[in-house]
């Protein structure tokens, strides 16, 4: 069944072109934004985005925020254990790896951008440190949550719920990224880059998932006793 657990939802082709269209989008975005050439532009986004402010939306993002930020590893480790109940060890070792990749990926790409966080041209409405590019929640999102809620949702027969599970991982991916703009965290290419970079590690896990493990076929008798 671990093997198979993908084919109700993606196949090998599309999956791999997801993986190498993410990371080419990424790598155009990282270029651009290292050339400062999304400056403008990323301060006549979130200047609209502030014109929708109100208090409601506030505490609703806020309490987005807070579950893709403070919950994300409770959330992984939660993923985690009904994968491996679900699906079985390999599923489970595949998607810890992914988020842990994703988590390192993200800290050395912080560095090598080295990118400051809008904190003059939004109000800070929530913890924010370090450097900007690319959003580790926007990132992690779509790792543990996305991923997270992909592979799980495969274990399921009913397309219904399979479909309503997947949707609703997407939407709360969005509004993570939507969040960290809003309140002030993030330039919306920060986001943006931290979501194609999320997308190609979890496609790339994907990939890997759908390739059968290695076997060792065992050594015959009569030559183990030569």
């Amino acid at each position: 069944m671990a093997d198979r657990i993908l084919e109700p939802l993606v196949n090998g082709p599309t999956v791999s072109y997801v993986a190498f269209i993410s990371t080419a989008l990424f790598a155009m975005l990282t270029a651009l934004v290292v050339a400062n050439e999304t400056m403008v532009l990323d301060r006549e986004l979130i200047l609209s985005l502030r014109e929708t402010a109100s208090p409601v939306l506030t505490t609703l993002l806020l309490a987005v925020t807070f579950t893709s930020g403070r919950l994300a590893v409770p959330a992984a480790i939660v993923f985690a254990a009904a994968l491996y109940r679900r699906s079985g060890f390999r599923t489970a070792a595949y998607y810890v790896g992914a988020c842990v990749s994703a988590q390192a990926l993200n800290a050395i790409l912080k560095v090598g951008v080295d990118r400051s966080r809008p904190h003059d041209v939004s109000p800070r409405l929530t913890a924010a440190g370090g450097l900007a590019y690319p959003s580790a929640d926007a990132m992690l999102a779509v790792v543990i949550f996305g991923l997270g809620t992909l592979l799980l949702s495969a274990t399921i027969r009913d397309p219904r719920i399979r479909f309503a599970m997947v949707c609703a991982s997407a939407l709360f991916v969005i509004a993570a990224a939507t969040a960290r703009v809003y309140l002030g965290a993030h330039w919306p290419t920060d986001v943006l880059g931290g979501m194609l970079a999320g997308l190609a590690c979890a496609a790339i896990c994907i990939v890997a998932l759908r390739r059968p493990p290695v076997v060792t076929a065992p050594v015959p008798l009569a030559v183990r006793e030569i």
